[in-house]
């Protein structure tokens, strides 16, 4: 299983990396105009900002970041926020229920959990982006959907129910089973990138076979979704199946589900950071030159 060590050991690297960019971080969402709010989401309330980009006037494209596992509020996905104001969007950025102003209880991942727990955090996304579509200069035909690691099983399952989601941008997030995420995790340990391991890892999840209840499984999500969908991943991610991940895309894609795309950095980490020369990848430029291929920015 994914230890409790391993996944705050994960966000603590985020958190570090966002702060020894805080320059680069700082600009967007410190000079963007900002409105705090309560969401009503069904069984909880969420407590959210809406960021609009400054010397922008609308009607803009919209955002809603999502959340990965750790029990983060809207200043842990600030790394999102900071790219999608760069690129022009509106933010919408909420606390993951059990978090900061948001109400309900965080529940940390398993896979016996999985699918409710997941179905429950979907529900606060898709509340999230109505909100935001009702608000004055936002263009409802540009809202998407950008996050990373468990959000990318939130986000599919979040524009699966709500039309007005038209694209969503996954980093390092996984398509496939939560056992098969979790067991892969299991061999690799903490976290560290350790090319063995992780090759025994990847070896034995082609080798295993599911069990009857494998926890949420995205796969007949991804196969009925039409919607544009940029996967960006890290080869040195150390924290998430990656080779098995990319292989599974890559079967869905030779399927006929060419609405997938791959952005592949062969050094990033869970974080995005180049391990070779410790500098961070630039995620906003593949995101923005994405963008404009699909029409969403022009």
């Amino acid at each position: 299983m994914i230890t409790f060590r391993k996944v705050f050991g994960a966000l603590f690297a985020v958190m570090m990396a966002l702060v020894s960019t805080g320059l680069a971080q700082a600009g967007p969402i410190d000079d963007a105009d900002k409105t705090e709010v309560m969401i009503e989401a069904g069984d909880v309330t969420l407590g959210a900002t809406l960021y609009r980009p400054a010397g922008i006037s609308g009607p803009l494209p919209a955002i809603v970041t999502a959340h990965g596992s750790a029990p983060s509020t809207r200043d842990g996905v600030g790394f999102y926020t900071h790219h999608a104001l760069k690129m022009g969007f509106a933010v919408l950025s909420f606390d993951k229920r059990g978090t900061g102003k948001s109400s309900g209880t965080y529940v940390p991942f398993s896979v016996e959990t999985s699918d409710k727990v997941f179905r429950g955090l979907a529900s606060d996304v898709e509340f999230a982006v109505r909100w935001i579509a009702a608000q004055p200069d936002i263009d409802t035909s540009r809202i998407g959907l950008f996050g990373g690691s468990q959000a990318g099983w939130i986000m599919p399952l979040a524009a699966s129910h709500e039309p007005l989601v038209s694209f969503i941008i996954i980093g390092e997030g996984v398509p496939l089973t939560a056992y098969e995420e979790d067991f892969h995790g299991d061999i690799t340990g903490e976290g560290e990138w350790l090319g063995d391991k992780i090759n025994e890892a990847d070896q034995a999840l082609r080798a295993m076979t599911l069990p009857e209840d494998p926890g949420f499984d995205p796969a007949p999500v991804l196969k009925a979704l039409e919607l544009p969908t940029l996967w960006i991943f890290g080869l040195r991610d150390a924290v998430i199946p990656i080779a098995p991940s990319i292989a599974r895309l890559e079967e869905l894609i030779k399927s006929g589900k060419t609405n997938n795309e791959l952005h592949v950095f062969a050094f990033g980490d869970h974080n995005f950071r180049n391990v070779a020369t410790g500098e961070r990848y630039d995620v906003g430029a593949v995101a923005a030159e994405w963008l404009k291929s699909k029409g969403v920015l022009r």
